[in-house]
Formats: structure tokens, C-alpha cells, sequence
């Protein structure tokens, strides 16, 4: 099993299936409170990467029961892997199993 792929499957043991039936929740506020600026013209990041994730989840919301189970679980265990939870990485991740592309290329905001 390739090292990547062992990191997904043990964080997917660690959600469980309980876990993708609902939506994870994060404090948004929290995750953004130091986003950097990612161009000169970027002076506000953190109001930025509050309106990204508050408009991720809410298109979670619309998605989330219809998206399968198993990619449900592989996405929300995505979470737990380095980095900040967020819900535009869970979004654009289902969205690829989906096969569709996103609206509107979500401005991501991560920490460094």
C-alpha cells in the first residue's frame, strides 16, 4: 500500500461511517483568524476566507446527501490530514468524484 494512500485509509478508520453521515462542522473563525494575504491587493484575507468557507458550506448542505457514502467518508477524513479542516477542500474534493467542476474557483485561503 503506497504511503498516501495508508494516511487516507487510517484517517478514514478514524472518522468511521458514523462520522460522513453529517456534514463536519469547524469554527470557521478560528481556521481563518490568519489567513495571509495571497496578492498585494488582498486587504481583508480573513473577511475573504469567511466568505469562501460560509459559502462552501453552504453548498455542502446541498450536496452532501446526495454524494455517496464512501465518498462522503474519504472527503471528511481528508480533514484530518495536515492542515486546517476546510470546507472548500471537502466541497472541491466531492465535486471531483462528482465529475463536475466547480461554479466559481473557490479563493482558498490556507495557512501557512
Amino acid at each position: 500500500m503506497k504511503p498516501l494512500t495508508l494516511v487516507f485509509a487510517l484517517a478514514g478508520l478514524a472518522c468511521g461511517p458514523a462520522a460522513a453521515q453529517q456534514i463536519p462542522r469547524f469554527n470557521i473563525e478560528a481556521i481563518c483568524s490568519t489567513a495571509p494575504a495571497l496578492t498585494p491587493e488582498d486587504r481583508d484575507p480573513v473577511q475573504g476566507c469567511i466568505r469562501d468557507e460560509t459559502a462552501a458550506e453552504r453548498q455542502l448542505n446541498e450536496v452532501w446527501s446526495a454524494s455517496a457514502a464512501a465518498n462522503r467518508e474519504t472527503c471528511a477524513a481528508e480533514t484530518q490530514v495536515g492542515g486546517s479542516p476546510s470546507y472548500v477542500d471537502i466541497l472541491t474534493c466531492l465535486q471531483m468524484y462528482q465529475g463536475s467542476a466547480p461554479t466559481a474557483p473557490p479563493r482558498r485561503r490556507r495557512q501557512q
